[in-house]
């Protein structure tokens, strides 16, 4: 039955058909269709990350899809390490974190940009602000829109600059920064990398959020494998997912039940990990449930949501009470953006998790979201993050803010579990 009711996960649904459709622009040179993060215009660039989660909705053709593929390993930068200003680098086979395009990026210089924070593709893309090397989960999420294309063999050995689709993928993946002995992405001091809605967030040692990123994305490229009939990568990708499910248990679960953000630095419960970690399966058995029990607990609390926003971390693991969220302390403001900002990207993950445990808690997190957006949606909701006690709600009409939800609730839906 629909999740959490029928009549809420209607209006949602039809209110994420809008809110994608507002996230729509044409390029101008090529007439080519894209979607950006929002539909307010925060964000004039492309980014490879929100568009794939905006496909997750389901309300994104296929030959825009497609095209969106292609023009995005088009920008992969090549077999060559690029050094950059300020000992920043871009590693071979990285993907763009964003690009300027003609029509959209009016004022900037057009390419492909790999650092989070700037908008100019040249030599200077920052100080090391969000990290030394380029945000390394972008290749994760076009793996994850190759899958979304469910792509037959010709468009895998399709070529884009002499490089297959299948082979741009998998350079890409191999050409990560990960642990040798636990398969885990991992920061150190120096060589880092920022990621996904963590990019103003600078954890180090073992890194839960795309460690599971890439456990998908690895179960996502044996497929690729057996499609092409290469069972010896298909093993070999298999073997690499099964690592990382196993290094996440031995290296990153705290005795709460929570995963942490990173080892090193950053050693406090993640909302999104924890979330994300159930969500692709990478937890199973006794490590599962905690995971699961511990997000129910949470949202008991009060110490992690807000209209069905969520903290990147439970209030009760600030580094320091009121004042700190992360020990990092990168952040500029107490409370704000993914300082302690309430966030709705990854309620879908966490309120799968909880349904494992207490589907009623769930429904009622999931329908407390609806409601909200239900009573914003003129103003904006769902909005890219908010802080009601700082009276904030930043980026309206966020796509990967319905999207992502929606996914779930449809999961949940089916599923019935």
């Amino acid at each position: 039955m629909p999740f959490p009711d029928a009549d809420r996960f209607q209006w949602f649904e039809d209110h994420t058909r809008h809110v994608v459709a507002r996230c729509h622009r044409v390029v101008e040179s090529g007439g080519l269709h894209l979607w950006l993060p929002g539909g307010d215009g925060k964000y004039a660039n492309f980014f490879p990350r929100d568009f794939v989660m905006q496909c997750r909705s389901g309300f994104i053709p296929r030959p825009a899809m497609e095209a969106a593929l292609l023009l995005i390993l088009t920008h992969q930068n090549g077999p060559h390490r690029r050094d950059l200003q300020h000992g920043l680098r871009v590693n071979p086979w990285t993907m763009p974190d964003h690009i300027n395009l003609p029509g959209l990026s009016v004022g900037q210089e057009l390419g492909a940009i790999f650092f989070p924070g700037t908008n100019s593709p040249g030599p200077d893309q920052g100080a090391g602000r969000y990290g030394t090397r380029a945000a390394d989960d972008n290749v994760y999420e076009v793996i994850e829109l190759t899958r979304l294309l469910q792509p037959d063999r010709a468009l895998l050995e399709r070529e884009v600059e002499g490089v297959t689709v299948f082979d741009r993928l998998d350079r890409a993946f191999r050409a990560a920064v990960v642990h040798p002995e636990t398969g885990l992405c991992w920061n150190r001091q120096g060589d880092w990398a920022a990621a996904n809605f963590h990019d103003a967030i600078g954890s180090m040692g073992f890194i839960s959020l795309t460690s599971i990123l890439r456990f998908r994305a690895a179960q996502t490229m044996r497929e690729f494998c057996r499609l092409l009939g290469d069972e010896k990568g298909a093993a070999e990708y298999e073997r690499v997912a099964d690592q990382i499910s196993a290094s996440v248990v031995t290296h990153l679960i705290l005795p709460s039940g929570w995963l942490m953000a990173g080892t090193d630095v950053n050693r406090q419960a993640d909302v999104w990990s924890t979330g994300m970690a159930v969500y692709y399966d990478v937890l199973q058995g006794e490590p599962r449930r905690r995971a699961c029990e511990a997000l129910r607990q949470a949202l008991r609390d009060g110490t992690v949501s807000r209209f069905g926003y969520l903290r990147h971390i439970p209030t009760f693991a600030d580094a320091v009470p009121g004042k700190q969220v992360w020990e990092d302390n990168l952040n500029d403001g107490y409370g704000t953006y993914q300082n302690g900002g309430y966030w709705p990207t990854p309620l879908g993950y966490y309120v799968f998790a909880v349904a494992q445990v207490d589907r009623e808690a769930a429904r009622q997190l999931a329908a407390e979201f609806i409601d909200h957006t239900r009573r914003r949606a003129e103003a904006g909701a769902p909005f890219e993050w908010i802080n009601p006690e700082l009276h904030r709600e930043d980026g309206k009409w966020y796509g990967p803010s319905a999207a992502l939800p929606l996914e779930a609730f449809r999961r949940l839906g089916s599923e019935g579990k």
